[in-house]
């Protein structure tokens, strides 16, 4: 693809998915807009450009990047819109499993907030690990992030799947994210009983002890028994691995990893643990 060429396609796709009125492009409510339009305004940008360009390039694109309606003389983006459309696709069961790639520079946002479609109308998901493993690596380190649908589905969420195979759904609270082999799928209930445990174990010589009431449960550890707590007054990490035993051990048991915040133990414990799961 030619350096113009590049030009031309990030144009037309802020035009179609972010900021018509720049182009002085009118959408309709699903995102079409008139081919007729799109070209004129690539000629205010100096690019003369031909229908036959357009589709040529259009079929350049590893992945499809606009739909192109010849009959009614309309083009529209796919996918990636942070302006509001209608949506014209009709929703789909997915997979039980999807996956979505993000950068681990994202972990700390996600784990807090969960996934959000930020400037995107919509999540976007990925049918297969090496898709969205790719899908990461073009924003830093990649990290996977796997997504249970059936839960979601009976609780509403509905999900969309375009052209290219990749799917579309509101925002998901981290709880119904799978950050392997870490889950944050956690309530107040398991928090109280977890810290109930706790409490028969920790001495008095312990790090934790005098702590236990600012401490909130976040995570536990899939292959083991460990938990992921933080501490509400200066924000640090514990890891604690419970003996479940109720027998107090002076000072040592439960073992606890200290982390001076999520950041660190996101970076020093979670990507570890995940590559360990993952590659």
């Amino acid at each position: 693809m030619s350096t113009n060429q590049q030009k031309i396609s990030k144009l037309i796709s802020y035009w179609l998915r972010h900021k018509p009125q720049d182009g002085n492009i009118q959408l309709d409510k699903f995102g079409w807009a008139k081919i007729d339009d799109v070209l004129i305004a690539l000629k205010s940008n100096n690019f003369d450009f031909t229908l036959n360009q357009l589709i040529d390039l259009n079929e350049s694109f590893d992945k499809i990047r606009w739909k192109i309606d010849l009959d009614k003389q309309i083009i529209k983006a796919t996918h990636g819109h942070s302006l509001s459309i209608e949506q014209e696709l009709n929703p789909e069961i997915p997979n039980e499993i999807l996956f979505h790639g993000t950068a681990s520079k994202n972990l700390s946002g996600i784990i807090k907030n969960g996934l959000v479609s930020g400037q995107r109308q919509y999540v976007h998901l990925s049918e297969n690990k090496e898709m969205a493993i790719e899908v990461g690596k073009r924003h830093g380190k990649p990290f996977l992030i796997e997504i249970s649908t059936k839960e979601l589905i009976e609780k509403g969420w509905e999900f969309f799947k375009t052209q290219q195979n990749v799917w579309l759904t509101s925002n998901i609270p981290a709880k119904y994210l799978g950050l392997n082999p870490w889950t944050f799928d956690v309530d107040d209930e398991l928090n109280k009983t977890i810290k109930s445990e706790l409490k028969k174990e920790i001495h008095n010589s312990h790090q934790l002890y005098g702590k236990l009431k600012k401490i909130e449960l976040l995570g536990l550890h899939n292959p083991d028994d460990d938990c992921l707590f933080k501490n509400n007054d200066n924000e640090e990490i514990y890891v604690i691995h419970p003996t479940w035993s109720g027998k107090k051990d002076k000072g040592i048991w439960p073992s606890t990893e200290k982390y001076e915040n999520l950041e660190t133990w996101i970076e020093k414990r979670l990507i570890p643990d995940h590559e360990d799961w993952y590659f």
